[in-house]
């Protein structure tokens, strides 16, 4: 049921972070097209990693539910990577424009 729930939630959270990425761009926009290799990482990480690693984590949920293993240490699992990736690809980004 908690599984379930982790997995119906994570969508919008994503929605969220993808779109903070979105307008970190702006904060690139000082630099024009110059900013370093570290920013040109560190955005696609920020839009895209949310969704890579909710639908990694929920395929292998599914999959475990489906065997009548429990998941949800799957999800936390799933939230704690994409949590660490994301601060560290923020942390990358604003150290990097200074």
């Amino acid at each position: 049921m908690i599984t379930l729930v982790l997995i119906c939630l994570a969508p919008p959270v994503c929605l969220l972070a993808s779109l903070w990425g979105f307008f970190s761009v702006m904060a690139t926009a000082s630099c024009g097209s110059d900013c370093g290799a570290a920013v040109e990482v560190a955005l696609p990480l920020m839009i895209f990693s949310p969704w890579v690693i909710w639908l990694v984590v929920t395929v292998w949920a599914i999959v475990r539910l489906v065997k009548k293993r429990p998941a949800v240490r799957v999800m936390l699992l799933g939230l704690v990577v994409a949590t660490v990736l994301y601060v560290a690809a923020n942390v990358v980004m604003f150290v990097a424009l200074g």
